[in-house]
């Protein structure tokens, strides 16, 4: 049976690799057998997700272990499996036909339902507790959340909805008013009629994005979903005019629309009818959207003020950290004249949304908001990560084959035991350089 210090998808724990102080000889991921909740499946070209989680870093791990091992230790540490698990393209260990590949039998699928079990145990304990203990829930979340307890849990990590369990309705209920109120003001008739030629662009701009938002999504093309989104981020640009409305948040959006109305509507996600949604549920559902873009977005602010500074210093920090990591991927692409901005601008904007199925891109946000203020700088080594998924095959491109294969990853296959390798590498990443920013310098 899998052991308190194992992933669910088989994968040992980051934070017992770094208690060891080594990487096992090999890693087996298993594949689940599913989980119950909301089914993000069959959208954005996505396959049946395996519904595993990654390693479960905690607290003290996820800020660096007290003696974390530097670059050439961790060299040596990954020598010991060469880490061709980790760093095979699409990370997981693959049979001929390209699946991934599957090893336990039954006693590995009994040890996964067992993992899963105590895995809802201890977010049913956490959120049952009068006051949430966020931090715990950061440190369990980080590996992935039962879709059924996304909503709660991505609210509560976010700091829309509060610890204190009692306070937690009313408050809820107050944002969501206040949101109500803004549609008239700002959106709906004598708010659009009073608008400004800026803010008349910025909603031409808004209208503009909104239908290709998530375009292999068939949910974001219903009518009324495209409505709710075009209402929350031009909602969002005026109440924020140190950027305004930028493309790219639109994307950002998408996330929480499809897990907040996952608590109204059930079944496959491509079979939501939002047409059926009392107006009242609809516009609680446009609260949380917006509200937890507000949260979102402060943190992150800067990429999408004027020259969007954040993004660019986020991709110099890339470059400079693929340089450390895998100095011959670098050479290459120095070698060939591809310039980071050119594949990297769109992963920063929308956080690596477009480069993934839908429900991966869902999953992989359990880890983004689990970073909390930390976002940023997580990001960085995640994105060096998902880049070097493909080393190999990126040091046999060419400059033209380079910027076709970066701007469209072939990650339609992937499942999440592919994007729990890209966090734990990222995770391990980070641990490494903890304290040794002059890579980014």
């Amino acid at each position: 049976m899998a052991g308190q210090d194992e992933g669910l998808s088989g994968f040992p724990a980051v934070r017992r690799l770094f208690r060891r102080g080594n990487f096992p000889g090999t890693i087996k991921p298993f594949r689940s057998q599913g989980e119950s909740g909301v089914d993000f499946t069959g959208v954005h070209g996505s396959q049946p997700s395996s519904r595993s989680q990654p390693a479960e870093p905690g607290q003290q791990a996820r800020k660096g272990p007290a003696s974390s091992p530097g670059p050439n230790q961790l060299a040596e540490m990954v020598s010991d499996v060469g880490l061709a698990a980790l760093t095979q393209p699409s990370g997981v260990p693959r049979g001929a036909d390209g699946a991934p590949s599957v090893s336990g039998g039954e006693e590995g699928v009994a040890a996964l339902r067992s993992m899963s079990n105590s895995r809802l145990t201890k977010f049913d304990r956490i959120l049952g507790d009068a006051v949430v203990d966020v931090e715990a829930l950061r440190e369990l979340a980080w590996s992935g959340i039962p879709p059924r307890l996304r909503p709660d849990c991505w609210r509560l990590l976010l700091g829309y909805a509060p610890p204190n369990r009692e306070r937690r309705a009313a408050i809820l209920a107050r944002k969501r008013h206040e949101y109500r109120d803004f549609v008239p003001d700002y959106y709906d008739g004598a708010g659009l009629a009073g608008a400004s030629e800026d803010e008349a662009g910025a909603l031409r701009q808004v209208a503009v994005d909104v239908p290709r938002t998530a375009p292999g999504v068939p949910f974001f093309s219903q009518p009324d979903v495209q409505t709710s989104l075009e209402r929350i981020l031009y909602i969002w640009g005026l109440r924020h005019p140190a950027s305004g409305y930028v493309q790219g948040i639109n994307d950002l959006v998408t996330p929480f629309l499809a897990v907040f109305m996952s608590e109204y509507l059930e079944g496959p996600m491509n079979d939501w009818a939002v047409g059926t949604l009392p107006p009242d549920q609809l516009l609680a559902v446009e609260a949380d959207c917006y509200w937890c873009l507000c949260k979102l977005l402060d943190g992150i602010q800067d990429h999408y003020t004027h020259a969007q500074p954040g993004i660019q210093r986020t991709v110099f920090h890339l470059r400079e950290l693929v340089r450390r990591v895998d100095a011959k991927t670098a050479t290459h692409l120095d070698e060939q004249g591809l310039e980071f901005l050119q594949f990297a601008f769109r992963w920063v904007n929308c956080l690596l949304l477009r480069e993934l199925p839908f429900q991966l891109g869902v999953r992989l946000w359990d880890t983004y908001l689990a970073e909390g203020s930390s976002l940023r700088e997580f990001l960085v080594y995640a994105l060096a990560s998902f880049l070097l998924s493909w080393s190999s095959q990126l040091q046999q491109l060419e400059f033209q084959d380079l910027i076709m294969f970066l701007q469209r990853p072939p990650t339609a296959a992937w499942t999440e035991q592919d994007v729990e390798v890209v966090l734990s590498r990222a995770f391990m990443w980070r641990s490494s350089f903890k304290g040794a920013t002059s890579h980014f310098s």
